[in-house]
């Protein structure tokens, strides 16, 4: 019986937080594209999907940002996990542009991952962003929706 209120628990805690409106932990999904401009035969890009969470709100100095995605493409495929500290550099009422940077580590043979550095804008559903990973040669661009 404690299992079972326990796991009744666990569902309900998440159902509520969804709920709410001015929450600290959000939840979304995202799709994004990387263009691998160090290929030398021209730009390979690459498209990903995956979850995110954002611990925070977008009108605050500093948000938490991690997710999971899988990326596909002719250079890269496979699961990433990137782990961003962005920073509010000019906050609005309805929008905040920040910078950001952080690891994203990689399941593709034995790459590890490499840092990311990004800037963009988010607000309460939606975050726009551009990012560069230095050591892949790595351009691209993300979107996020969060619920």
């Amino acid at each position: 019986m404690k299992r079972l209120f326990v796991l009744f628990a666990a569902f309900l805690i998440p159902l509520s937080l969804l709920g709410q409106d001015d929450k600290f932990f959000h939840v979304g999904v995202d799709a994004s594209m990387d263009c691998f401009i160090g290929s030398g035969s021209g730009v390979s890009p690459s498209f990903g999907l995956g979850a995110r969470t954002r611990l925070g709100g977008y009108d605050q100095w500093v948000n938490l940002v991690g997710g999971v995605r899988y990326i596909y493409g002719t250079r890269l495929s496979g699961f990433q996990v990137p782990i961003l500290l962005n920073v509010n550099l000019l906050k609005g009422r309805q929008v905040s542009a920040y910078l950001g940077g952080g690891y994203e580590f990689d399941f593709i043979g034995t790459y590890l991952g490499c840092m990311k550095a990004q800037a963009g804008l988010a607000g309460r559903h939606v975050d726009f962003r551009i990012f560069y990973k230095p050591y892949q040669g790595d351009v691209g661009i993300g979107f996020t929706y969060y619920f």
